[in-house]
């Protein structure tokens, strides 16, 4: 028995290493030593298909070949047998033919088969021989679905079942040769953006997040946005700024996508109204607002064109004019076009609708933040929905800031605007509010006292800290002037800045909102120098540096200056160029107004007139009153004069619709006087050159 199972194993041993093996779709090939065992014939019982091997000898080789075509591939499979002829020995059938000698497969075309798997057809020649299944490396099994016991079976097409997969993968052969393919490219079919979110929607995207790689205009979009990866979706948070066309691609498994190109569009979110008869400043906040080229978006509100002032990739400020009476006011489509790009989002806009944005507590009085605020005697306030009838109520002309003074403590109620139409409804709590010594700051910085009211008895002991809007915080210091812990007050030593400046200021449990400002410098006087240029004085050492931070720019009545021809502690200069009877000169700094100064620039040409009279006629009394080197302009009025009363009489500062008015009749009153002046000069001067003419 020894002997017996020993020739078998020589025999198998020299069958099996020995064995060469060519296949084409033309033949089987194999080739052995010339005293090897060999392949006489195979048979497929199933299909009838029997195939006798052609074998030609040489010294040292023996060929033994079967010609081949698709019509024979077709029918190898079933069950199968062969005949082997051992050397010394004879022709021995039956067996079935040892897999690890059947000959490569070959795939064709390609096996690309989706990454979602499924039911996937694979092609080729000898796919089958001597076996019911594929695998794939290490040990997936892909079970052939197609009826292999059937005689009808074309085994050169066959159906199996593949889980799916990303990227190369490799097929083992039986006979120890492999076979790598990999799955069908990615394809996008169609792309959506949706705020932030970007679905894209294809095939064969794989669903292992790191295989795959998204490009937006070659530059690879970072995994972290990745929100999902399936086969046929990919979700992601876009960090695409600008408004405009993007080519996105998809590679997955190291294969690469179509290119798809897809316009991201301005996506106009919120927006604030203003008043119909006045227009003003519509804010347009939202997501690609602007392009990477820094063109000027177009902005329509319904059939109403919105000049843009400024824009920026988060915000657009557009000018809108007041509306014709009879005009549709209401639910009007906000419509935004960039580079050709247009919005497709239905964001609404209503003129006069009431609206507050925010509220604060200062020096104890509550500013109410928003837009169509109305006027000081139409609007109304309700404190849970209880109209308020014993309070006074101030208006900015712009209808875009509110200051009243409650005549009880507050807490947590609910208060909204009625002007005709309802506001917003926000909660609102001044039980616990604070007050400074000053009604401004130093740009300087300075230390200021800060009174506390209704402090909780849990917080005496506690430090007060106010907390400002770019984090930086300050604590708060017991001037112990008082043993009333309720209402204490405390020392502050508050930063350099300028403009206005929200805080948030607490003690233990308890808070609010509030701001601070920096006082803006006051013009003493304006003259006109060398070369027409409008030379004005006053204490501006504190404020250089703001000037040089481009911080100052200079504004008159109908015109705009970007910054002053030159700033020192003493004085600032600008051209001439005062086309109105009436002027403003005013500074704004970092957004806030100083107090605006009246210029009569009739006076200029008036001191010309005198000038010439002095020449004619050397009266030398009319000459003195009119003849100067230069011609000093004195403010006829100071709104921000009146703007301050306001300020004080509320502890808090804006000029409303009434000051306005006594403003204006200030104006007129000065530009009358002017007239009469005017014409009483001109009379002398008729006079005297009359009189001239006779002599």
């Amino acid at each position: 028995m020894k002997a017996i199972f020993f020739i078998c194993f020589i025999i198998i041993f020299k069958f099996c290493c020995s064995l060469n093996i060519k296949s084409t779709k033309e033949s089987i090939v194999y080739q052995y030593g010339i005293d090897e065992d060999y392949y006489s014939k195979w048979s497929f019982a199933l299909t009838g298909l029997e195939l006798e091997f052609n074998c030609v000898n040489s010294s040292v080789v023996r060929t033994c070949s079967i010609p081949m075509d698709e019509l024979i591939s077709k029918k190898l499979h079933g069950v199968t047998s062969s005949c082997l002829y051992y050397i010394g020995y004879k022709n021995i059938c039956g067996s079935p033919i040892i897999p690890e000698k059947t000959p490569t497969p070959i795939v064709e075309p390609e096996f690309r088969p989706p990454t979602k798997g499924g039911n996937v057809l694979i092609q080729g020649y000898y796919l089958v021989i001597g076996t019911s299944s594929l695998i794939i490396s290490p040990n997936e099994e892909l079970v052939i679905q197609s009826k292999l016991k059937l005689k009808e079976t074309d085994a050169t097409n066959l159906t199996v079942s593949y889980s799916g997969g990303c990227g190369p993968k490799t097929f083992l052969w039986l006979n120890n040769k492999n076979y790598t393919f990999n799955h069908a490219s990615p394809s996008i079919q169609s792309l959506s953006v949706n705020d932030s979110l970007v679905l894209i929607n294809g095939d064969n995207f794989c669903n292992v997040k790191e295989m795959v790689d998204i490009f937006m205009d070659e530059i690879k979009v970072d995994k972290q946005s990745i929100e999902l990866v399936d086969h046929e979706i990919i979700k992601l948070n876009s960090n695409q700024q600008y408004c405009k066309w993007v080519e996105i691609k998809v590679v997955s498994g190291g294969l690469v996508s179509n290119v798809f190109k897809k316009e991201f569009k301005p996506n106009p979110i919120k927006i604030n109204t203003v008043p119909s008869d006045i227009g003003g400043i519509i804010i347009i906040e939202g997501q690609r607002l602007s392009s990477s080229i820094k063109s000027t978006p177009l902005v329509k509100i319904g059939n109403y064109s919105c000049i843009v002032i400024s824009s920026t990739i988060n915000t657009i400020e557009c000018n809108i004019k007041p509306i014709p009476k009879g005009s549709i006011l209401k639910d009007l489509i906000v419509s935004i076009s960039i580079d050709g790009i247009k919005n497709d989002n239905k964001l609404l806009f209503s003129f006069d609708t009431p609206f507050i944005s925010d509220i604060l507590i200062t020096q104890g009085i509550i500013k109410i933040n928003g837009n169509c605020l109305g006027t000081n005697s139409s609007t109304q306030i309700y404190i849970d929905d209880v109209l308020q009838t014993n309070i006074t109520i101030s208006v900015n002309e712009k209808q875009t800031i509110l200051l009243f003074q409650p005549s009880i403590q507050i807490k947590k109620s609910k208060l909204y605007l009625k002007n005709e139409i309802k506001s917003n409804e926000v909660i609102l709590d001044s039980s616990f509010y604070g007050k400074f010594s000053e009604s401004y700051i130093s740009v300087d910085g300075q230390i200021v006292n800060y009174t506390l009211y209704n402090i909780n008895q849990v917080n005496y002991n506690k430090i007060p800290i106010i907390k400002f809007l770019n984090n930086i915080t300050i604590s708060g210091m017991d001037i112990k002037n008082s043993t009333e812990y309720s209402t204490h007050t405390y020392s502050f030593q508050i930063p350099n800045g300028c403009g206005r400046k929200e805080f948030f200021i607490s003690i233990g449990d308890q808070g609010f909102r509030s701001e601070l400002y920096y006082g803006a410098p006051k013009i003493r006087n304006c003259s006109i120098g060398i070369n027409q240029m409008i030379v004005c004085n006053g204490n501006f050492e504190s404020y250089v540096g703001l000037y040089n931070d481009d911080e100052i720019q200079i504004h008159l009545k109908n015109e705009f200056f970007k910054k002053p021809s030159s700033f020192d502690k003493n004085s600032f200069s600008f051209p001439s160029n005062i086309q109105n009877n009436v002027t403003e000169i005013f500074l704004q700094v970092c957004n806030e107004l100083s107090e605006i100064y009246i210029v009569d620039s009739i006076l200029e040409p008036l001191k010309n007139l005198t000038i010439n009279n002095k020449n004619n006629n050397n009266n030398n009394n009319n000459n003195n009153n009119n003849n100067n080197n230069t011609s000093q302009f004195d403010s006829t009025t100071n709104e921000k004069q009146i703007y301050n009363e306001t300020y004080e009489s509320f502890d808090n500062g804006f000029y409303t619709n009434s000051n306005h008015k006594n403003y204006n009749d200030n104006i007129n009153s000065a530009s009358s006087k002017l007239k009469i002046y005017i014409i009483i000069n001109i009379s002398f001067f008729l006079f005297f050159y009359l009189i001239f003419i006779k002599l």
